[in-house]
């Protein structure tokens, strides 16, 4: 969450009044690390930043209990699963491995996620699990979005499943995809390149923003 949409969100959640913010990131001694703790903070808000690597399958246990013994953490009102990988290649220049490595951090990682804060969300009583997806990952709209994205779309299209089928089975749970636009970030202009344009059309506090006002309020999605 150092950079990105992730900082921006922090930043955005940091500026109300009794909010705490965890912030994942990879590595706690990543030099813009120091500048998200930097970020101002509201009346009575705090910021914690504690490590998640996507890749691995124990950083998300480790992180909850830590949150549970050191920060005293007993719940989670909203989870925002933002960390995610995006190379742009098309099916014919897409290997497998390629595709492995898109599914393993956009799709395993953020169930990993959610299974290992299950309880903690659930202790809340509008618990929102949110994952930034991306309307890539629609089957309709490939033929109007022609762009070399197989395994992000693929990646993300399996997150989207993943994510509506915990909505329906778990009934005190809000699980929603929310597509951020396309976005200045490095692999949002990286797209924009391969599209033959000079950067992605949205800046990140434009993307942050609109998230944000959409994540104040309660969700009614109809089944």
């Amino acid at each position: 969450m150092c950079l990105g949409i992730g900082r921006a969100l922090s930043q955005l959640y940091l500026g109300r009044a009794d909010t705490t913010v965890i912030a994942t990131v990879r590595n706690l001694e990543h030099s813009s690390v120091d500048k998200l703790r930097s970020l101002p903070v509201a009346t009575n808000s705090r910021l914690i930043t504690i490590k998640i690597d996507s890749a691995s399958p124990t950083d998300a246990e480790e992180a909850v209990q830590i949150l549970k013994s050191q920060y005293k953490i007993t719940k989670l009102d909203t989870l925002i699963a933002n960390a995610g990988i995006g190379n742009w290649m098309s099916a014919a220049e897409t290997t497998p491995s390629e595709l492995e490595d898109h599914l393993k951090i956009n799709t395993v990682g953020p169930f990993i996620l959610y299974t290992t804060t299950k309880q903690l969300l659930l202790n809340s009583k509008n618990p929102k699990f949110i994952v930034i997806s991306t309307e890539l990952a629609s089957i309709g709209m490939i033929k109007d979005r022609p762009l070399p994205a197989l395994a992000y779309g693929v990646s993300k299209a399996a997150i989207n499943y993943l994510v509506v089928k915990l909505h329906h089975e778990e009934s005190s749970l809000i699980a929603v995809p929310i597509h951020p636009g396309w976005v200045k970030t490095g692999p949002g202009n990286r797209l924009a390149v391969a599209a033959g344009m000079e950067e992605a059309p949205l800046t990140l506090q434009q993307s942050a923003t609109g998230l944000f006002e959409q994540l104040k309020w309660n969700f009614l999605i109809s089944a």
